[in-house]
């Protein structure tokens, strides 16, 4: 078979990573709509709806994978730009920061003007968080430490530790790249994907670290952005293209090989503070979705990456750090508003108003893309990687965050 070589190991953008963005989103949403509501008795088909998705929280594994691909990417091809480090955390500022801290700005307003009157009114009939645990937020540190939100807190902030592990990756990246060697990198991505499922072993057997810590540890969750980084490193090789193009039963093997081993885990150990999951679950998952990613890009005429350019698919890859920021709290509120009940999806009123949070979320964040990220990206994009010669900008994947 000849190899595939009109795919170029920097292109400009590529609709299938959209489209798998997309996916982590879709199967984000479905999971955390369907479990807000908690358990319920097994009558109707819900609780068959709650188990079939009881691993859509691993979207945002597939999230950092996706992140650890591109922003790696982007990284490798500025990594000779005498405005590396400049350029590319001024980028991240204006994708990431200014939706995020609005976000948690909006939420201590709300405290202040009406939180009272929130709590008499809410289901819960519990006090809004305040204090240390949400001013960590503004520093992307919620992960390391143990805070349990309840209430309107809960949907407002128990999700964003994943952004805090992006982040603290996006903080150190930038210099594993610059300063190792291509070689040197590879070698030290592999050891970080092999230590991270044994690091989190001694945490869990030894130290006895509270499980839902463990999970959420930039250190005991990079082995995913590792996953990432190095299919990056990789595919900027011409010799690993041309082979990936030629072998693609061997891929698809080890495709099924994963999916096989990721079936036993939604089987036997599908929570994500489950030991099966954080011992070696997690990483596995990461070489799963790698896999899927690798096959989208490297065979464009192949289902797995005819279903990542779906046309709806990529619309929710391109918006999907606001819906994940926001999906909950939609939720919430609408099912209040509504129905005066905790969110549900147990009858058609209520799978209605879960509906009609789902497409509430998709119409907020297109909003605040057309009017508010997307400009803000472009500000952001003004500042370009140079080269040595300081004339022609350094090309680099043109990537949306996710999240």
């Amino acid at each position: 078979m000849k190899p595939n070589t009109d795919i170029c190991a920097s292109p400009g953008r590529i609709p299938e990573l959209d489209g798998l963005r997309g996916t982590a989103i879709f199967l984000v949403l479905v999971y955390h709509y369907l479990e807000q509501q908690g358990s319920i008795a097994i009558t109707g088909i819900t609780p068959y709806l709650q188990r079939a998705v009881l691993m859509g929280w691993s979207g945002v594994d597939l999230f950092f994978v996706l992140s650890g691909f591109l922003i790696g990417g982007i990284l490798l091809d500025a990594r000779v730009s005498t405005s590396y480090f400049r350029t590319f955390y001024l980028r991240r500022f204006f994708r990431i920061i200014p939706l995020y801290y609005l976000w948690i700005v909006g939420y201590l307003i709300l405290v202040g003007v009406a939180g009272a009157a929130l709590r008499a009114r809410s289901n819960s009939g519990i006090a809004m968080a305040s204090g240390s645990s949400i001013y960590l937020h503004f520093l992307f540190l919620q992960n390391l430490t143990m805070v349990s939100f309840t209430g309107l807190a809960g949907a407002w902030f128990s999700h964003l530790w994943s952004l805090a592990v992006e982040e603290q990756f996006y903080l150190l990246s930038p210099l594993v790249v610059r300063v190792l060697s291509k070689r040197h990198l590879t070698m030290f991505l592999v050891a970080v994907i092999a230590g991270s499922p044994l690091l989190r072993i001694f945490l869990l057997r030894v130290v006895h670290t509270n499980p839902w810590l463990v999970s959420v540890l930039m250190v005991c969750r990079a082995d995913s952005l590792a996953v990432g980084m190095l299919a990056a490193v990789l595919w900027r090789t011409d010799e690993f293209r041309a082979w990936i193009s030629v072998r693609t039963g061997l891929l698809y093997s080890v495709f099924a090989l994963l999916l096989g081993g990721t079936l036993a885990l939604w089987k036997w150990a599908p929570n994500s503070v489950t030991w099966g999951m954080e011992s070696i679950g997690f990483t596995w998952l990461a070489l799963f979705y790698v896999v899927i990613l690798l096959l989208a890009i490297a065979r464009p005429g192949d289902p797995i990456a005819r279903v990542a350019r779906m046309r709806w698919l990529r619309e929710l890859g391109r918006v999907s750090y606001c819906m994940y920021i926001i999906h909950l709290v939609v939720n919430v509120t609408l099912h209040s508003l509504l129905r005066r009940a905790s969110p549900a999806t147990t009858d058609w009123r209520s799978a209605g108003v879960t509906l009609l949070a789902a497409l509430t979320t998709y119409g907020i964040a297109w909003f605040s893309w057309t009017c508010f990220e997307g400009p803000l990206l472009r500000v952001g994009h003004a500042f370009k990687y140079q080269l040595v010669r300081d004339v022609v900008p350094v090309s680099e994947l043109d990537q949306v965050r996710l999240g």
